[in-house]
């Protein structure tokens, strides 16, 4: 089982524990709804020390990123960050990620997780296949890495405490180099939560006195430790995909991400399969599930129209915000429109009345997010 650089002063404050993708991390620390509302209300810290860090430098870095993803950072300023997925040939999306320009020839890609339980590397390994005979240095940091997202409307006055950085000027999507608590670190403007937030990346040596740091000035702006149920809640209201929403060979399409596809860049891995996809177009798409009475769907739920099965649930949670069970689900296009009528379908074959939305259910116009 691996752990983050951050184990041990995690456990210090008694949490319960979960395995996740092979990782021993934070399922909760008080409650999932005190962890939440935290978030949205004050500040919350999670630990993202599980999520891969590959650094790609050299004359054809660029060139071979390109390759890589769906979306373009031809264009990308240095310390620009870009969100965008990796495909397989098929056009099915294999991860979602983000793209760093940290300097001229100098790019990192992080994913959602570094390695997995059978200690697999994917998006590292396709960057090791596809960079062959190129003049490109490809390197996994993720092992020597602290990763923490302290997200929420403080969570710019609780960084101000412990940085010289300009985090006013600071936009959504951007990152910079600074010293926080002392410590050497890339600050960005990210975040897995719909509010206002950040990501601080720094070696893994200096996790201890990083933690203690933000601990200690947390306590005046009501910083709550957050574990991974807390994640789960808040992204679900805000609609933001996990592996299981795009898992079976789901295009961007019809995940909704068809925004980032950019077919005119030039070639990448997956493109004329999603060329043929657009052309054929698509059948289905992944929308909000918001659940009546209730009961939280589960993955695999069987979602009913009319009494006839036509999609599946990909994942569910309860969104304490909006104070209602919520789900995301492929439905076809003829029933992807807010305020549509459906039924879910327990594994126990219990029907529970819901309503098709779109996404984002929270923030739609993302006020919070940018502010």
């Amino acid at each position: 089982m691996k752990r983050s650089p951050f184990f041990y002063d995690i456990v210090a404050q008694d949490p319960i524990m979960a395995a996740v993708q092979g990782w021993e991390v934070p399922s909760q620390f008080t409650t999932p709804e005190e962890e939440h509302r935290a978030v949205r209300e004050r500040a919350g810290m999670f630990d993202w020390s599980t999520t891969g860090e590959f650094e790609v430098q050299g004359p054809d870095a660029l060139a071979l990123v390109q390759k890589l993803i769906v979306n373009d950072v031809s264009q990308m300023p240095i310390h620009r960050v870009l969100y965008t997925s990796i495909l397989g040939e098929d056009g099915g999306i294999r991860s979602d990620i983000t793209v760093y320009r940290l300097g001229q020839d100098h790019y990192m890609l992080m994913t959602a997780w570094g390695s997995n339980a059978a200690n697999e590397r994917p998006e590292f390994e396709l960057l090791l296949e596809q960079g062959k005979g190129m003049q490109a240095v490809i390197t996994d940091v993720s092992s020597g890495s602290g990763l923490v997202a302290i997200q929420g409307p403080r969570s710019r006055d609780l960084l101000t405490e412990l940085t010289d950085a300009d985090l006013d000027g600071l936009e959504y999507m951007w990152a910079t180099s600074a010293l926080v608590a002392g410590i050497r670190a890339l600050v960005s403007r990210t975040g897995y939560t719909g509010e206002l937030g950040y990501e601080v990346l720094f070696p893994a040596e200096h996790a201890h006195d990083f933690w203690t740091a933000v601990l200690g000035s947390g306590e005046k702006y009501g910083l709550t430790l957050c574990g991974m149920t807390a994640a789960f809640s808040l992204r679900m209201e805000k609609g933001y995909i996990m592996r299981f929403d795009f898992a079976g060979g789901r295009t961007p399409y019809e995940v909704g991400l068809g925004w980032t596809v950019k077919l005119d860049k030039g070639d990448f891995i997956g493109r004329q399969a999603l060329v043929e996809r657009k052309e054929t177009g698509f059948t289905e798409k992944l929308m909000s599930l918001v659940v009546r009475d209730g009961y939280v769907p589960a993955t695999g739920d069987v979602i009913l129209a009319d009494g006839n099965p036509v999609g599946y649930v990909t994942s569910g949670a309860f969104g304490y915000t909006l104070n209602a069970a919520l789900a995301m689900g492929y439905v076809p296009l003829r029933l992807a429109e807010s305020g549509t009528e459906v039924v879910v379908q327990d594994g126990e074959g219990k029907l529970h009345p819901a309503s098709v939305e779109k996404r984002p259910l929270y923030d739609p116009e993302e006020r919070r997010l940018r502010a």
